[in-house]
């Protein structure tokens, strides 16, 4: 495959899943759950994403992003359970319109999560107060820890080079 006609470098690319799954440091269970859902998808390649893994399919269909928490790529309900299970959580993806995903098993709030990177892409917006809601309350001031006192070192006498006391009194020399 010529690498320089698609803009991909193979420092880019994952040499398997597991190397992937490794890397982007999931759990466990994300691990099991991954490696059943990408074994019931054509994978051409894995690559190296902004906050994830990109899966192209070697069918033509839409790439699987897998995020932390979920994937999304699947191209109808049935997709998706096809490729993750009927008890898998699945939803419409908000940033991908027409595209289905699915909650991974751990830190699995993907609709939740896939909105905050939105509303955080967008910038921020004015609040508006609705009539009788409360102002937010202030958030406390982290504690500051005190600094840590200096360790004191013992002075050595320039006369016999005994170790004097703190006090800087040589014992054996006074």
């Amino acid at each position: 495959m010529d690498l320089s006609a698609t803009n991909e470098s193979p420092l880019n690319r994952y040499g398997s899943l597991e190397e992937a799954l490794v890397h982007r440091r999931a759990p466990v269970p994300n691990r099991v759950f991954l490696r059943t859902m990408l074994n019931r998808v054509p994978v051409e390649r894995l690559m190296r994403a902004d906050g994830g893994i990109t899966v192209v399919r070697s069918d033509g269909g839409p790439d699987i992003q897998v995020r932390q928490g979920y994937s999304v790529g699947f191209m109808s309900e049935e997709d998706a359970i096809a490729a993750a299970g009927s008890e898998a959580p699945r939803w419409r993806s908000s940033r991908r319109p027409g595209m289905w995903a699915v909650d991974h098993p751990l830190h699995g709030r993907g609709s939740i999560i896939e909105a905050e990177e939105l509303a955080a892409e967008r910038g921020p917006v004015k609040a508006s107060r609705a009539k009788g809601a409360r102002a937010a309350k202030p958030k406390a001031e982290p504690k500051v820890k005190p600094a840590a006192q200096q360790e004191r070192v013992q002075p050595v006498c320039p006369n016999c080079f005994m170790m004097m006391a703190l006090s800087g009194v040589c014992g054996n020399c006074s």
